[in-house]
């Protein structure tokens, strides 16, 4: 018998996935953050359905359940704007053992209703059944323009990679607890990272409304992932430590551990997106960045096929092969995927 744990969720998917039958009205087709259909509509219709992540924050007894309701409100919001999508509305199931805290599950639905007027989505309530273990799952619904979907596509040399968000923030926090003595009081600014999750409403409404966007992908698998599908076809990309957009918590990360700072832009939990730009739209694309968005241009793609870090000092380096993979390594086990993320390389 071959495992999930043998293979992996990566692999699992890209053997299993063109296998699969996509109907005419399935727009974008498997593998991308969300789902598009066309029924007919003014509009297309796009939907996603993602479980929530266990919250580290709780792992750790930090704040309570209502980070779980909205890290799923989350997740599935940052999916929807990952593929040009305007998000609507969402529902939520809840399965729980028989003993499980009834003022838990209630947080949860109450963290989950605040996410979505934060997000300013329509919470439609949602399930809670009996199950063995405790899973919380989000699914939601948002509208696309027809023609102006993009998703998880290739980039071409001389395409352009912008970050929506900062990166690292949420690494830092979980390095800085780490570090930090048993009777040390933790700051606040490291617990609402970790308790406050909130997806890029703004910066993906830009990306949407621009029409300039080719391609893009969440980062909740983090940089790696991304920059591996837009290098698919043989691109290839030498990002500037100096042009990444850190997180302040990741910068003091870095010196704290005496690592360098481009190595906590790998790590997730700041619900970024990367997108790519075509050469003959960056003009305009560039121009109507507005000073309250978090939309950072950090690279343009080549021919080379080598994706590459330039450090500080001006050295080339390797791309850090680090990826949240379910049945491998995971973010919220608050284990090894962070262990490896920190690692001195």
């Amino acid at each position: 018998m071959v495992t999930m744990s043998d293979i992996g969720e990566k692999a699992f998917l890209k053997s299993l996935l063109p296998t699969l039958h996509a109907a005419p009205e399935f727009v974008n087709g498997f593998g991308h953050d969300a789902s598009i259909i066309d029924i007919g509509l003014e509009e297309l219709l796009a939907f996603k359905i993602d479980r929530a992540p266990f919250p580290v924050s709780v792992h750790r007894g930090l704040g309570d359940y209502r980070t779980w309701g909205r890290l799923a409100v989350t997740a599935n919001v940052s999916d929807l704007l990952a593929v040009g999508a305007k998000p609507r509305a969402l529902m939520l199931s809840i399965v729980v053992p028989g003993n499980f805290d009834a003022n838990d599950v209630r947080d949860i639905i109450k963290g989950c209703e605040e996410a979505c007027a934060a997000h300013q989505i329509v919470f439609l309530g949602g399930d809670t059944k009996e199950g063995p273990a405790a899973q919380v799952i989000g699914a939601a619904l948002g509208t696309v323009k027809k023609n102006f979907a993009y998703g998880r596509a290739s980039a071409s040399p001389g395409d352009y990679l912008f970050i929506a968000g900062q990166l690292g923030g949420f690494a830092g926090a979980v390095a800085l607890m780490d570090a930090a003595t048993s009777d040390e009081k933790i700051p606040q600014e490291w617990i609402d990272v970790l308790t406050n999750p909130s997806a890029r409403i703004g910066e993906g409404a830009y990306l949407r409304e621009t029409l300039s966007v080719v391609a893009a992908c969440d980062l909740s698998d983090g940089l790696t992932e991304a920059i591996n599908i837009f290098c698919a076809d043989g691109a290839g990309i030498c990002i500037a430590e100096a042009s990444l957009p850190m997180n302040s918590l990741a910068v003091q990360a870095s010196t704290c551990y005496s690592l360098p700072l481009w190595q906590l832009a790998f790590g997730v939990g700041d619900w970024a997106i990367a997108c790519v730009v075509r050469e003959e739209n960056i003009d305009a694309f560039r121009a109507g960045i507005s000073a309250e968005l978090e939309l950072h241009e950090v690279g343009r793609f080549n021919n080379t096929g080598r994706k590459l870090i330039l450090d500080q000092s001006g050295v080339e380096l390797e791309m850090p092969n680090i990826i949240n993979e379910h049945f491998r390594q995971r973010a919220e086990d608050d284990g090894s995927y962070s262990e490896e993320l920190m690692r001195k390389r």
